[in-house]
């Protein structure tokens, strides 16, 4: 039995139920037209294009049904899907195809065809259309060959932003998807009369395994939109009665300025699912005026990614938590010891079971010095309090050590962002001949009201001395990576070229 086939199954059950909804081209698919379309297109890949199992297919475009199409058609031949990012130059491109070695790369040459065409001279590799290869597969046949889905198959290949050297390829398995799916669903109560509005990229795992793919798993509704307008997600939101979103905290930002927000009301939305990056506790409150209450989680592409989650019930009195560990994952907090941290006690999360990934691809020597005795360690520094609540407080790699003590950049950032006089803040360990390394903030804001005196006179009030920046920076916008991220990398670039010198950037 294929317990991994989620669309066939539904297109027994329901197969008149609407499974997606495309808000750009206003199609609707029901699970049986999703299936079938799908099996025209996996008889097509397999009959005329030749690829089986364990074949890497690479597609450069947006999301949309038809893409959603694609990975079901992989699956079920046990192809891998690798969903390239968009926004990633020629070269970065580049290196993932060589890498990835693709049996075919599809893509969207309206928007991306400039991309393509280099590519594919570059890299001397054939290319089609998306839209032509679903044209081509309509005359394809229907017959579901009950292809076996395998658990320890691979069905995606991630490519992670790089902040750190060359991009790895996380390996995504089925089992992953299933156990994944289960702690999604069970955590957030998703059942088949719910509906979701996806707006994020498919390059990233969050635009495939925190809600698209478990909703579908329980029969609900997802509709895309291909890119993010926050007025028109707003208005939708409402008028579909969407009742579960996911967002980076950025896009909530961006939401919550438009004049539409003042107005914004939709009874049918249960919470809205927010990750990636610190949220504001402004934001929080923001959002809870409007009655929608924000479940922040903690995830990675190579775990998950629905690892931890906080109940929307908790999200006013436990501001700043990421919530608590999902049903089937296993979990420790290491200290520099080696030893189990204690409650409220820092330290290195460390994860075990179905939802790990079994590693990089073609990369072997990462693999070993991330999975250590069946632990994959996350490199994120966390704590828990006595009740079961954690917290994060930052990449192991972005501590750095001023005068002996150790500081985590985040607890900073969190200061900041509560003060209410900044809207985005980031710090970072800089070289310093007597400290070794001190603190230094990058903030957005309005310079002409607040100044550098008063941001160190409130931090001052609220941590202590060896933790306050040296210096403050106001940009009028902070570089971004991956889907809203800050870019830390480029920081600390642009601070060595030129930011030392001058404080007060344009």
């Amino acid at each position: 039995m294929n317990y991994f086939d989620w669309i066939g199954k539904w297109s027994v059950y329901t197969p008149d139920n609407k499974a997606v909804h495309c808000a750009d081209t206003g199609r609707d698919f029901s699970f049986k037209e999703l299936h079938v379309r799908s099996l025209r297109l996996e008889n097509y890949l397999a009959e005329e294009l030749n690829i089986g199992r364990g074949d890497r297919i690479a597609v450069l475009a947006q999301h949309s049904p038809d893409y959603l199409m694609l990975f079901i058609a992989a699956q079920r031949l046990g192809a891998i899907l690798v969903p390239l990012n968009y926004r990633s130059s020629i070269s970065e491109l580049a290196y993932c195809l060589k890498d990835v070695e693709p049996k075919f790369l599809f893509g969207d040459p309206e928007n991306y065809g400039s991309k393509l065409d280099a590519l594919t001279a570059r890299l001397d590799m054939a290319c089609m259309p998306l839209e032509q290869l679903f044209e081509k597969a309509e005359n394809a046949s229907i017959i579901d060959k009950k292809s076996e889905i395998l658990p320890e198959q691979p069905v995606f290949i991630f490519y992670t932003s790089g902040t750190t050297g060359k991009p790895k390829g996380v390996t995504y398995t089925n089992k992953m998807l299933f156990w994944n799916s289960l702690n999604t669903s069970v955590q957030l109560e998703i059942t088949s009369h719910d509906s979701t509005l996806n707006v994020l990229p498919p390059y990233h795992t969050s635009g495939w395994n925190v809600l698209m793919l478990p909703m579908l798993h329980r029969g609900a509704r997802v509709d895309f939109m291909r890119s993010f307008k926050p007025k028109k997600v707003l208005d939708y939101i409402q008028k579909k009665e969407i009742s579960l979103f996911l967002a980076i905290p950025t896009m909530l930002k961006m939401m919550a300025k438009k004049s539409k927000f003042e107005d914004f009301q939709a009874p049918k939305l249960k919470y809205m699912v927010v990750g990636g990056e610190s949220l504001p506790v402004s934001l929080i409150d923001a959002w809870a005026k409007k009655g929608v209450l924000l479940r922040q989680g903690y995830g990675l592409t190579e775990a998950g990614p629905c690892i931890t989650s906080l109940h929307h019930h908790d999200a006013l009195w436990k501001k700043g938590s990421i919530g608590k560990p999902n049903f089937y994952v296993d979990h420790k907090i290491v200290g520099e010891d080696g030893e189990e941290a204690q409650p409220n006690q820092a330290g290195e999360l460390c994860l075990r079971g179905n939802i790990v990934t079994p590693g990089y691809w073609n990369n072997s020597a990462y693999t070993h010095e991330k999975i250590r005795n069946g632990w994959f360690h996350t490199g994120d520094i966390v704590s828990m309090d006595e009740a079961g609540f954690m917290y994060i407080h930052g990449r192991k790699n972005q501590m750095f050590i001023s005068g002996g003590e150790n500081i985590y950049p985040s607890e900073i950032e969190k200061v900041l962002l509560k003060s209410g006089l900044v809207k985005e803040a980031v710090v970072l360990g800089v070289e310093d001949e007597n400290w070794g390394e001190v603190g230094v903030a990058f903030v957005t804001g309005d310079s002409s009201t607040i100044s550098e005196a008063s941001l160190i006179h409130y931090l001052g009030q609220e941590l202590a001395s060896y933790k306050i920046p040296k210096e403050i920076i106001f940009m009028e916008n902070l570089p971004k990576i991956g889907i809203g991220k800050t870019d830390r990398k480029k920081l600390r670039k642009l601070y060595k070229s030129k930011y030392h010198e001058k404080k007060n950037i344009g």
